[in-house]
């Protein structure tokens, strides 16, 4: 498991784990879980392990919003009201 603390760089298979989620969420179901999750990413984490989580989870944030591009995401905001 120690390989996967210190691989931030992306999934094992960037491509597949992009097209897994392109394949199973619309674009307003990427833009809803990234408004849920960007404020777990102003946390402050009390251990290292959790700081490891809230890394992993901006990482994961950023990649659905790399996927939806920004312009995209701040339309499907505005759109969906959140």
């Amino acid at each position: 498991m120690s390989a996967k603390r210190e691989r931030m760089s992306g999934a094992i298979d960037q491509e597949a784990f992009e097209k897994v989620i392109q394949d199973n969420l619309s674009p307003a179901g990427v833009a809803t879980i990234i408004a849920f999750l960007q404020p777990a990413t102003m946390y402050k984490a009390p251990t290292e392990e959790a700081m490891q989580g809230l890394r992993e989870l901006e990482w994961f944030t950023n990649t659905l919003i790399d996927l939806l591009g920004v312009e995209e995401y701040d339309r499907l905001l505005n759109e969906l009201g959140l």
